[in-house]
């Protein structure tokens, strides 16, 4: 009986981690705006010698996600390489940038003030060089997606969008890495159906 009891605590704990593994594999999908968006004070920062910096998020299936401080002027692919690059089961056809356009907005007039008191003549040529797109009324939040697939195959660097204060990336996993997990979930209540089944058989 107490052989039982353990036996059956066991298969408890198991589904549970397999319940949690199965679930945060698929939050790792969600679609749902991030809720670190919002205005935190300054979107430009100074690095050694001067050097305009922006923070930026990456999340998802790149081998280090996480927050980074990157140069202005950086680029998606530049950002996923210092992420370690794509894991195996990335899928680069459909790459998330989430942009916040009320941060966006807040950080022009930031680096304006910022370029009015440096006197940067180069910082200044890359802000009278913007592009309409960050001129025209947008909504609040913007998702963009990039095919990073269709670059490497091609090599168009039009495809890859220049990088702006408080831009998080989402890489989401493949498909085959999602039903992957699903099989590894149905595999692993076999298994626990199979050791129930051999616990209750003795009893009958």
């Amino acid at each position: 009986m107490n052989m039982q009891r353990i036996l059956t605590r066991m298969l408890v704990v198991i589904s549970a981690l397999t319940l949690y593994s199965l679930q945060d594999s698929l939050s790792a999908q969600s679609n749902d705006f991030p809720s670190n968006l919002k205005n935190r004070g300054s979107l430009y920062y100074l690095g050694e010698k001067d050097e305009l910096l922006i923070k930026v998020n990456i999340w998802g299936f790149v081998q280090k996600p996480g927050q980074y401080m990157v140069p202005n002027g950086t680029d998606l692919i530049s950002l996923i390489s210092f992420a370690g690059g794509p894991r195996e089961e990335a899928r680069l056809s459909t790459v998330k940038l989430i942009r916040n356009q009320a941060l966006l907005a807040a950080a022009r007039k930031q680096r304006k003030s910022y370029l009015a008191m440096n006197g940067n003549a180069q910082e200044m040529g890359v802000l009278t060089n913007q592009t309409a797109e960050k001129d025209a009324p947008e909504k609040a939040k913007q998702v963009i997606e990039i095919d990073v697939k269709k670059y490497t195959e091609s090599g168009d660097f039009s495809l890859i969008p220049e990088l702006r204060p408080g831009d998080t990336i989402i890489v989401e996993g493949s498909a085959f890495h999602f039903f992957a997990k699903i099989f590894e979930f149905a595999t692993k209540l076999a298994i626990i159906a199979q050791v129930y089944f051999w616990v209750q058989q003795p009893r009958r």
